[in-house]
């Protein structure tokens, strides 16, 4: 006898195969329903070709539950399984299980991570339906995966015996790469339905798991180091962030490749964003805000926290400040990207008594508070002060970058890369940096109007309509190019400097794949913008908040303040952008005079680069870099983390793409649905469900998938991996419906970013 999986039930089962189904259908009922009635039973498909270890199709047939122990029943139920494999094969199969009763959880494991094959236990799984096939059927559902060599972090009796009994089943069979389906009761108990191959092993780049762990390990270390008091720092620990101030995951992706890293760093977060708020009052931090583990970024929270500090807040204050923030961002964690509203206190606007309440008893005694928010007014004061002119200036700043193109061509490559860098940091990053806060400042403003019952959401809503910016006339001449009205080559004057990857030198320039960005005639006109106007009695009241303030500017100074926060910090952010897009195009073709593909050279930081070594040297470090990069790709880390061990069992948010394959593309959005399919050749294709139903567009030259729900373990993320397909899967409802109203969609499956255009 073999060995035994003793910590989970397999469901007792009935093989019917499909020679035996059409010879005699009426005796196989009769054997089923004389083991299993009465009771409810889950009829699964087992086709011949889908659980072979080179490809798999979990998924892709019908199975069907709550079907009634019944002969009528369970023939229909048999014919509709047998009927969804379209071509039937010998082998094929049909399996008659009873349906595990009072379920409280269920899904799929995954022994191994489906894109890279890292050691991760990946469990996709439905604790709120009651339902055990909602996972594979690709609805909305849950993931955690689990560090494979650290099972017992794992905080949930529940999830813990899971895994206990995938390790036996792991045992027992003598593989680690398996696709298990599973269900617990209210007991639980743990009863598996059905264990298959893994089949995207093939495709994986075999990272080997004494590596991954030694990376893992080292990053526990400087988490763990990182969370020490700091001198000259308010906060006694950290936290770590992919969303939190400056947002790296949404700029760059959570595994940017090292050029991209790079640049962000060097034009952003290793100095210039500390600049740009200490230039505004608030405290002066002297270190990188962002932190990257093994190539993964990350913000430290910390800085952040003490960067929204006025300059001249009390140490013990800060202190005791800083500790309070940090600790309400680890108990509500889902506040992470929205740290400037609801977690610090970064103005005094109308509202800023809420923001007082906030914070946790025994933190500050009333005078300290008083305090706290003088200083801050003081701080806001002079932003508001801006609206004479300032603001402008600093775009001005930013302006001047669009005019810095190749007049100076006949500078050596590298030279002219490093200063147009260094202009962007000075005249670009600085002051869009600056508007960004007063960004920030402006709606903090506009949402406390609301809050003080003088704006209506709906007043919010149309006063930043009103607001036109460069985005608005971007979409307006892109309408106009694609109705025949503009020229393309005016269009590309202007904006042909875009990428859809700001920082990715793999990424097109609009001006480089025209064919892709523009002349879309299908795309809608765009909505003219209306003016808003307060109503006296509006008006009325914001002059009294400001008179109660104290802060010395009128009702129509304050929201064209506001206005301009908001449409000079989008020009500044065109004009900077200008600068790293001729910086990139300037690197191809100092790449291509030594051999260098684009490719090749996103595995080189600009510091590589800039130190100008010779073709040999730069050609190892991109060797090695590559190599690194996979490991990178492997090692899955949470989007917030607050102690060390945070790290070993990773929750992913609803919401959040399952990315697959390492591949950049960048293509048309082609959305489908029940009202039919248009021409997705070559574009990539949004759905709303991971349903097997929509099998077919893999027959279809398509350049990749987006899917609005589904898991880590749903039926088209396995199919992608097998296919190796770019796709990012489980976007959530926001991100999808954004995509889908998009011409053309970036996905960088490799940087786990994706973003429309």
């Amino acid at each position: 006898m073999g060995p035994q999986v003793a910590g989970a039930k397999l469901c007792p089962q009935i093989t019917v195969a499909v020679d035996e189904w059409r010879q005699s259908p009426e005796r196989v009922v009769e054997r089923i329903v004389g083991r299993f009635a009465p009771g409810l039973l889950a009829v699964r498909s087992s086709a011949a070709g889908e659980d072979g270890w080179d490809a798999s199709h979990a998924g892709a047939h019908l199975s069907l539950i709550d079907v009634e122990a019944r002969a009528p029943d369970l023939a229909r139920a048999i014919d509709a399984v047998f009927e969804s494999y379209r071509a039937p094969a010998a082998g094929d199969q049909v399996l008659i299980q009873p349906m595990v009763e009072n379920t409280v959880l269920s899904g799929v494991v995954l022994t191994r991570e489906l894109d890279t094959g890292g050691p991760y236990y990946v469990v996709n799984y439905d604790d709120f339906s009651g339902r055990t096939d909602t996972v594979t059927g690709g609805a909305q559902s849950k993931t955690v995966l689990v560090h494979r060599s650290r099972p017992e972090a794992l905080k949930s009796p529940r999830m813990a015996a899971l895994i206990d009994a995938v390790i036996e089943i792991e045992r027992v069979t003598a593989t680690q790469h398996l696709d298990i389906e599973f269900c617990t009761t209210a007991d639980d108990q743990v009863y598996i339905l059905q264990v298959r191959p893994l089949a995207a092993r093939r495709r994986w780049r075999a990272v080997p798991d004494p590596v991954i762990d030694a990376a893992i390990d080292t990053i526990r270390a400087t988490i763990g180091e990182s969370m020490a008091p700091r001198s000259g720092l308010a906060g006694g620990r950290t936290i770590f962030g992919e969303m939190p101030d400056w947002n790296p995951a949404e700029m760059i992706g959570n595994a940017p490749r090292p050029l991209a890293l790079s640049l962000y760093k060097h034009l952003i977060t290793d100095r210039v964003w500390a600049e740009a708020r200490a230039a505004m009052g608030y405290r002066r931090v002297e270190a990188p805000l962002l932190i990257d583990f093994h190539g993964r970024p990350y913000i430290d929270v910390r800085l952040s926290f003490n960067s929204f500090l006025p300059a001249d807040l009390d140490h013990g204050v800060a202190q005791r400040l800083v500790d309070d923030q940090l600790a309400r961002l680890a108990e509500q964690p889902d506040l992470h990207d929205k740290i400037e509203f609801e977690v610090a206190a970064t103005c005094r606007h109308f509202a800023f008594a809420d923001d007082r309440a906030r914070i946790g008893a025994g933190v500050m005694t009333s005078d300290e508070a008083d305090a706290f928010e003088g200083a801050l007014g003081q701080v806001t004061a002079n932003a508001l002060a801006q609206h004479d002119g300032g603001l402008e200036a600093l775009a001005r700043q930013a302006r001047g970058l669009l005019a810095d193109g190749a007049g100076d061509s006949g500078a050596p490559s590298l030279d002219r890369a490093r200063s147009l860098l260094d202009g962007c940091k000075t005249n670009g990053t600085l002051p869009f940096s600056m508007l960004a806060r007063h960004g920030f400042i402006g709606v903090a403003f506009l949402r406390s109007l609301v809050t003080r019952g003088v704006f209506t959401t709906d007043d919010v809503d149309r006063f930043m309509r009103s607001i036109h910016t460069v985005a608005a006339d971007l979409v307006h001449d892109m309408h106009a190019v694609g109705a025949g009205v503009m020229d393309q080559a005016a269009f590309l004057a202007r904006y042909g400097h875009l990428r859809p990857g700001t920082y990715d030198i793999t990424s097109w320039r609009y001006d480089e794949r025209p064919e892709l960005f523009i002349g879309h005639s299908g795309l809608a006109a765009p909505a003219a913008a209306e003016p808003f106007a307060p109503s006296p009695g509006q008006r009325t009241a914001i002059a009294t908040l400001l008179g109660e303030f104290g802060y010395a500017l009128d009702p129509d100074a304050l929201l064209a303040y506001i206005a301009d926060a908001v449409r000079l910090r989008e020009e500044a952010k065109f004009a900077f952008t200008h600068s790293i897009s001729e910086t990139l195009s300037i690197l191809v073709q100092w790449g291509a005079a030594l051999g260098l593909e684009r490719d090749d050279l996103s595995f080189l930081t600009i510091g590589d680069i800039l130190e100008d070594r010779d073709g040999a040297a730069l050609r190892e470090r991109i060797a090695s870099q590559r190599e690194a990069y996979e490991v990178t790709r492997a090692i899955r880390l949470p989007h917030l983390i607050c102690e060390t061990k945070d790290i070993d069992v990773v929750r992913l948010p609803l919401g959040h793409p399952t990315f697959i394959t390492g591949q950049s593309v960048t293509a048309p959005a082609r959305r489908l649905d029940v009202e039919g399919a248009p021409d997705i050749d070559g574009g990539i294709v949004l759905i709303e469900s991971a349903d097997p139903g929509f099998d077919w567009i893999f027959s279809h030259a398509i350049a990749g998938l987006v899917t609005k729900y589904g898991g880590a373990n749903s039926h088209m993320a396995v199919r992608c991996a097998e296919f190796g397909l770019p796709a990012a899967i489980g976007c959530g409802e926001r991100l999808y419906e954004s995509l889908a109203a998009a011409a053309v969609i970036e996905l960088n499956a490799a940087a786990r970013r994706i973003t429309g255009h």
